[in-house]
C-alpha cells in the first residue's frame, strides 16, 4: 500500500503560547502547579471539536516514557494534565504524530534527536523504511526568559524530520542542533 508522504512542509512561525499560558490553561492541572514548574519540556493536548475535548495523540504515553529513558539529566519532561483527565485519539494511520509539546529553548536542539530518535524507532516497529512513513511534529520553542515563543510544524516522511528541525534551529537561533 502506498501513501502519499512525498510532500513535506516546515512552518517556522511567531506563537503566543508560553509556559506561563499554559499554567493558566483550563486542562492543566492547578493543584500539581509546583511540580510541572520544574519541567523544561511540557507535553500538551490539542482541542479537537468532535471529540469537544482536549486529547493527546496515540503514542504520547510511548513518548513521554520514551523521554524519560531516553533523555539526558538536563531534560525535565511532564505532562500538562490530570491522569483522569488523559485522553487518548487513536488514528490508526501510517502517519505518526508526536504530541504536541512546549520545550526552553536552551533543551530544543537536544530535543531533536530525541523526537528523531523516537520516530525511527516506531518506524523500526512497524517494519517499515523511514521515507514510507509520515510524521507530523508541532514543537514550540521558547525563550528562557519565556517571552518570545515560535511554532515548528513539520508534516512528511520521518526521513526528513531531522533535516527539517535542524532547519527550524538554524532559522530561529542563527545555527543548527549540532552547535555548527
Amino acid at each position: 500500500m502506498q501513501h502519499e508522504i512525498d510532500n513535506k512542509t516546515l512552518k517556522v512561525e511567531d506563537c503566543a503560547e508560553t509556559f506561563e499560558t499554559i499554567y493558566e490553561k483550563d486542562y492543566f492541572p492547578k493543584k500539581l502547579l509546583s511540580e510541572i514548574k520544574e519541567a523544561n519540556v511540557l507535553l500538551i493536548p490539542d482541542y479537537v471539536k468532535r471529540n469537544e475535548g482536549y486529547v493527546f495523540p496515540e503514542l504520547t504515553q510511548e513518548f513521554l516514557e520514551y523521554l524519560k529513558d531516553n533523555a539526558s539529566n538536563n531534560i525535565r519532561p511532564d505532562i500538562a494534565i490530570d491522569d483522569e483527565d488523559f485522553k487518548k485519539l487513536e488514528l490508526h494511520s501510517a502517519t505518526i504524530t508526536v504530541v504536541t509539546f512546549i520545550v526552553k529553548d536552551v533543551v530544543f536542539p537536544i530535543m531533536i534527536g530525541i523526537v528523531t530518535n523516537f520516530l525511527y524507532d516506531q518506524v523500526k516497529k512497524m517494519h517499515r523504511e523511514k521515507k514510507d512513513v509520515s510524521a507530523k511534529v508541532n514543537i514550540i520553542t521558547t525563550e528562557e526568559t519565556g517571552k518570545k515563543s515560535k511554532m515548528i510544524s513539520y508534516d512528511g516522511p520521518v526521513s526528513g524530520v531531522e533535516d527539517a528541525l535542524n532547519t527550524a534551529a538554524r532559522d530561529i537561533f542563527g545555527n543548527d542542533s549540532k552547535g555548527n
